[in-house]
């Protein structure tokens, strides 16, 4: 007998009195949990890293997990995974599904950095973002997918990723991404390369064009990867496309373009990293 699992992790945040970021309201289901908010970047107090856990370590068929981040004006946080997510096996043809939903007050800064997806054979997966965002608010969202365990690669269902950013309930922006075997997604979409990583960088306040020519310019030095910045509709922001043969390329070239985002938004260096 399968066991599905409808997963939950809603939290509330909000700078407390000395402008730190802290969690002030959390409800979580079983796989997914968190604990208690860490501030390891000493260049930046004010930020909360916060860890999603899962303890069975993937998605599953017929699995429903869902996220919700309320970050309250000015708060500013760091959202990535314990680990890669593995997705697991479809005996059924039912896809496992995770959902994101970010709301941000005026002034918020959310980044979301989670470590990759890794889709074993056969197995079908569906990822939806949602972000609102307040007046000064900023977005950045990334994602790797790798090609698959070792001797399975391309072997997946089908693995779509959907994100759209709004203000004010006007949609700014949709980034949508499918990939099935069936319609050929290495020859199709990924050609020779093996690894696929995207950045999305959304802030309707800022200059999305010089972003993007920011991106474009830095990621053309990198070596080892095929990759492009581009500015989002109505310059609200830049989106990346890596192409990459391996996870070390990859990674390096999705960490250039976040080091470069967070200067552009922040004017801060990369965090240090605890994974």
């Amino acid at each position: 007998m399968t066991i599905h699992q409808d997963g939950l992790l809603a939290l509330r945040l909000r700078p407390d009195g000395t402008g730190r970021t802290a969690v002030v309201r959390r409800r979580q289901r079983f796989p997914l949990r968190t604990t208690v908010a860490m501030y390891p970047d000493a260049r930046d107090r004010a930020m909360a890293f916060v860890y999603v856990q899962n303890p069975t370590g993937g998605v599953f068929a017929g699995d429903r997990l869902r996220i919700e981040i309320a970050a309250e004006a000015n708060a500013r946080v760091h959202l990535t995974s314990q680990s890669a997510t593995k997705l697991c096996r479809s005996d059924t043809g039912e896809s496992g599904t995770s959902e994101l939903r970010v709301a941000l007050g005026d002034g918020a800064y959310l980044e979301h950095v989670p470590d990759p997806l890794i889709p074993h054979a056969g197995s079908r997966y569906r990822q939806r973002t949602e972000a609102e965002l307040g007046r000064g608010a900023a977005f950045v969202a990334t994602e790797t997918l790798a090609p698959g365990r070792l001797g399975e690669r391309f072997e997946y269902g089908e693995v779509e990723l959907r994100t759209t950013v709004r203000r004010r309930g006007r949609e700014l922006c949709v980034d949508a991404l499918r990939l099935d075997r069936g319609l050929g997604a290495r020859a199709g979409v990924l050609g020779p390369h093996t690894w696929l990583a995207t950045l999305l960088a959304v802030s309707p306040d800022r200059d999305g064009e010089a972003l993007a020519a920011r991106l474009d310019a830095a990621l053309a030095a990198e070596p080892g990867v095929l990759a492009a910045a581009g500015v989002l509709p109505h310059g609200c922001g830049a989106t990346v496309r890596v192409l990459a043969g391996d996870a070390r390329h990859a990674r390096r070239a999705l960490h250039r373009a976040w080091a470069e985002t967070r200067d552009e938004y922040l004017g801060l260096p990369l965090p240090p990293l605890r994974k």
